[in-house]
């Protein structure tokens, strides 16, 4: 099976699944083994840098060398680290690599011929409509297609000899309100009666944009000025005045690399420059009449079912982010998903996390030693070596996901059939990496722009969800420092006496023998003396660790004096205190083993078994158990001073 990495940008663009549609269009007509993996982000159209750079970081999951080819859409990443390193990593896999849309040093490029088709626009407009004088309100200016039509522009001027200026242009973006800005700005700019004879845009949408604003100046296209605009998108057949413009079919961008990497696997050597067809589609708004005019009834048609289907699944993301706020894990949070948004069709969707999402929920659950709170450790740049496997749901069938970990991208196995596609999508905090999404199958929700709206909602809850558990693992910390010992994170004496006499009673009504441990540190008063407290607080913290270690998770376990401890657990046998004493002991030796300690780490301990039907006072059995734990230390100053 080949694998095709596509990394795109854009959820805003109603074209980008077009890309993509065409390469599985491709792929299934072919009946090749091959699979699409895309990698999308939307980090180009927030003003949130710490948000752009989060989207941006899918960029980063995949490792490039593991495809059989790589397509790049970049042309609308406005960050140029971003851009620089995707280009490295795909230059350093070794495998061939197709920029669409965008020509870059040493990859393939698939694409219109950007000049060759504004060209074609402009001759029109001089050779049939005898204009001489234009305005140009163009795209970004550091936009690889917008130089490439600008270049057209200026060189079919150069040629003809027509006179213009740096004034003539105006670059902002594709969008509406860069036609209306650029029509106020170069008629500020102009003298009303020099107003030309044509205004070239971009796009259709800059050209829509030129003409309201030229309306709403009493202006008319064409009789006052041609505007012609680029794409043919479904604005410029529909709008009156109807916009001339240049026609390509975006599918068969997709369609070519298809082909191209066939003919490359295949052990051909292609040209580098791959150019798809335009055509020239000229109407009302140049003066010219078409030949055959658009059905505007099916059009009307298509937009209000549209505006229904958008509209019931506004209705459905509004009854997700009510159900997000009732979940208390992210996996009940996926299980909303398929409920919620029934129009989200897939084969398979799955959610990986960094493993630092459970931080505060595994601390709060399992708190056993006091820390003080630290910012978790999310990723900024890459992701984990291991994450792990939250939700998985594959042919309407939620899948085991417990304690399932992966290194690498998932889905990592191999689909058994070609044209099978893999939506990557990320989630984070900002530019904090906490995983990423994705679904299997579903190319035709990126012309909607559902994902982006489910995959912000689902973000926006973990966010919330995680703040909690966070709050929750703080005021844990706060309490525990009412009864928790700050130096060993063992209860305290209050926290002993809180909690001991109540799991002593609740063990003896389930008739269940409870162990009573004291122990005592041998010589501290020696070790502090002659090495330092340091020393002294080393000897006891290791004590500490050594009880977590060893008692039950459930177990009270506190320092209730200097050097002084006490542990209750569930007591398993007659053997249970011989048996944890022992475990403790070996813990220290080791201890002072491997820190080469210049005095003996020790303990003295005794036990008792308290039994049900015994006597019923806890204060009992500790007072016996540490009196066996004096007869021990008795024992041992016997033993040295001897």
């Amino acid at each position: 099976m080949k694998k095709i990495a596509l990394i795109m940008d854009g959820w805003k663009r109603w074209f980008t699944f077009a890309w993509p549609a065409g390469i599985l269009q491709r792929i299934r007509q072919t009946g090749e083994e091959v699979s699409l993996y895309i990698f999308n982000s939307s980090g180009g159209w927030s003003c949130d840098e710490e948000y752009n750079t989060g989207e941006y970081n899918i960029y980063r999951l995949p490792d490039l060398r593991e495809f059989d080819g790589i397509i790049l859409d970049l042309n609308n990443i406005g960050y140029p680290e971003v851009w620089e390193d995707v280009i490295r990593r795909a230059k350093e896999s070794g495998v061939p690599v197709i920029s669409i849309a965008n020509e870059i040093e040493d990859f393939y490029y698939v694409g219109i011929n950007n000049e060759k088709a504004m060209r074609m626009m402009i001759e029109h407009l001089y050779e049939k409509h005898g204009c001489k004088k234009y305005w140009f309100v163009m795209g970004p200016e550091d936009n690889y297609e917008n130089v490439k039509r600008i270049a057209a522009l200026r060189a079919y001027m150069d040629e003809k000899q027509l006179t213009y200026s740096e004034s003539d242009f105006y670059c902002e973006s594709f969008e509406y309100q860069c036609g209306v800005n650029g029509f106020e700005k170069l008629l500020e700019t102009h003298d009303k009666g020099r107003l030309p004879q044509a205004i070239i845009c971009g796009n259709d949408n800059i050209a829509v944009g030129v003409c309201e604003a030229a309306t709403a100046h009493g202006y008319q296209v064409p009789e006052d000025f041609c505007v012609t605009g680029f794409d043919n998108f479904d604005k410029a057949a529909y709008y009156e005045p109807r916009i001339s413009t240049i026609s390509h079919i975006r599918e068969n961008v997709g369609i070519a690399c298809v082909d191209l990497f066939l003919h490359i696997w295949k052990g051909g050597k292609p040209d580098r420059f791959y150019y798809t067809d335009t055509e020239g589609i000229f109407w009302d708004s140049c003066g010219c009449m078409p030949g055959e005019v658009p059905d505007q009834a099916e059009y009307l048609k298509g937009q209000v079912m549209y505006g229904i289907e958008t509209a019931r699944f506004e209705d459905e993301v509004f009854s997700l982010e009510y159900e997000l706020l009732k979940c208390n894990t992210v996996r009940e949070m996926m299980y909303c998903i398929p409920q919620c948004i029934p129009s989200l069709k897939c084969d398979a969707m799955y959610l990986i996390l960094d493993s630092h999402m459970d931080t505060y929920k595994e601390q709060v659950k399992t708190h056993r030693s006091l820390s003080f709170f630290e910012e978790e450790d999310f990723h900024e740049e890459g992701y984990p070596k291991c994450m792990q496997v939250k939700f998985a749901y594959k042919n309407g069938k939620m899948l085991d996901t417990d304690q399932m970990e992966i290194e690498g991208i998932f889905p990592f196995f191999e689909s058994q059939k070609g044209g099978t596609d893999f939506l990557f999508l990320p989630m984070h905090f900002r530019n904090r990496t906490v995983g990423y999404f994705v679904i299997e199958n579903a190319v035709y929700l990126m012309e909607k722009q559902y994902l982006f709206q489910v995959i912000k909602t689902l973000t926006n809850a973990m966010e919330n969800l995680h703040k909690k558990e966070k709050l929750e693992y703080m005021n844990q910390i706060l309490s525990d420092l009412y009864v928790r010992d700050s130096v060993t994170g063992l209860y305290n004496r209050m926290g002993y006496q809180k909690l001991s006499i109540s799991y002593f009673t609740i063990m003896r009504e389930k008739k269940m023998p409870v162990l009573v441990m004291f122990i005592d540190l041998d010589r501290l008063k020696y070790i502090n003396d002659t090495f330092g407290h340091e020393y002294g607080d080393f000897a006891i913290v290791s004590i500490a660790k050594a009880v977590l270690k060893h008692c039950d998770a459930d177990a009270i376990a506190a320092r209730t004096g200097g050097d002084e401890f006490i542990v209750l657990e569930c007591a398993k046998d007659e053997e249970s205190g011989r048996v944890l004493a022992q475990k403790i002991r070996t813990e220290l030796s080791k201890t002072q083993r491997s820190m080469q300690l210049p005095f003996d780490l020790s303990a003295s301990i005794g036990a008792v078994v308290a039994h049900p039907g015994e006597e019923n006072v806890l204060e009992s059995y500790v007072k016996r158990a540490e009196m066996l734990m004096y007869e021990e230390k008795a024992e041992k100053k016997v033993s040295r001073d001897s």
